[in-house]
């Protein structure tokens, strides 16, 4: 039973280019070609296929007396180049003299790759919350589109990640943690640990959490003081007593 994972050996092809091929009206027999070519070059870490013998094209199904047509028809097209027994693929596919699929329709081919996009993030924010991070650490995000979600997903659960006492509204923590990020002081794992440890204290003394972390949003604090206190210094940034310096 065949199953291949992400790490065999593949092709590496960007979004757009395969976008630009599907979206084409080559025919069962040019896109036999096209694969060979891909295969054996970029496929092979190469810029170029070397296909000794023309007639080995049948090899991937393609009738020795429809190949030389064919060839000739992506040449004249711009959508690869010859030299010899040498094949290239023309990734600019803006010079490609090839008609559209129809009806094609960019907007709704954006809007399904959006909705897939969203289905991942869910998934993999699904399992971080559950501890279950294996798909989220196998994954490789190989592509700007993916990379986007690997980083939305870290800043969306980030607060959950740390298990937030229910005593915390999470509206409330998000913002403060936006204002530590803005103002270039983004706490570390271990820091949070620690402010959520000294919120917990200055709750037992009286104070709402929630109220001494707005307090500290309005001023830009890193720290987190009790309502009745000043900071030393006035800032809550300056103190050698800092429980945030991680």
């Amino acid at each position: 039973m065949a199953n291949p994972q992400p790490t065999d050996a593949h092709i590496r092809i960007a979004h757009s280019i395969t976008e630009a091929i599907m979206t084409r009206d080559f025919s069962k027999r040019q896109r036999k070609i096209l694969d060979l070519i891909l295969r054996l070059s970029w496929g092979c870490g190469k810029k170029t296929a070397t296909i000794p013998h023309q007639k080995d094209f049948q090899y991937v199904g393609v009738q020795e007396g429809h190949i030389k047509k064919e060839l000739e028809w992506l040449i004249d097209s711009k959508i690869i180049t010859r030299e010899g027994n040498s094949y290239s693929f023309v990734k600019d596919f803006e010079l490609w003299q090839i008609s559209r699929n129809k009806p094609y329709q960019p907007e709704k081919v954006t809007e399904l790759v959006s909705m897939n996009l969203k289905e991942l993030t869910k998934t993999v924010s699904e399992n971080l919350l559950k501890g279950e991070d294996s798909t989220y650490q196998k994954m490789k995000f190989l592509t700007s589109d993916l990379a986007s979600v690997k980083e939305s997903i870290k800043e969306s659960v980030k607060e959950n990640i740390y298990t937030l006492p229910d005593w915390i509204n999470k509206e409330t923590w998000a913002a403060f943690l936006q204002m530590r990020k803005k103002i270039k002081k983004e706490p570390t794992e271990k820091a949070i640990d620690l402010i959520i440890r000294a919120l917990e204290k200055i709750k037992d003394g009286g104070d709402d959490p929630n109220q001494v972390l707005e307090k500290s949003i309005i001023n830009n604090w890193r720290d987190v003081f009790p309502l009745n206190r000043q900071p030393k210094g006035g800032n809550g940034n300056g103190s050698k007593q800092n429980i945030n310096n991680w």
